[in-house]
């Protein structure tokens, strides 16, 4: 069991959980290894699908952002950037990049 060292890698930790969780609420069959781009890229299509609602232009930049901050150098989705994570439960969570609630 690992020990958490800082607030930092606590809020990496609950990023990281939040992804995970809304990957496999919604394609159970996900293996449990490796989260790479596609597998986020279909969470983020189901999600703009699921929410048409959503102002479009919105929506087109929090996935561009997503897009953008992903190293395809390392398709891990854990060793992605603490930036990276934070967007990204962002998006799950309804939320716009700058913290506000849609």
């Amino acid at each position: 069991m690992a020990t958490v060292q800082s607030a930092g890698e606590l809020r990496r930790l609950v990023q990281l959980t939040e992804i995970t969780r809304a990957l496999r609420a919604r394609f159970p069959d996900t293996p449990p290894q490796r989260i790479g781009l596609d597998a986020v890229a279909k969470l983020c299509k189901a999600l703009v699908a699921a929410r048409a609602c959503r102002d479009c232009h919105d929506v087109r930049d929090d996935v561009l952002s997503i897009a953008c901050l992903w190293d395809l150098a390392s398709d891990d989705l854990e060793e992605q950037s603490d930036e990276l994570l934070a967007c990204l439960s962002a998006f799950i969570s309804d939320m716009g990049h700058g913290g506000t609630r849609l």
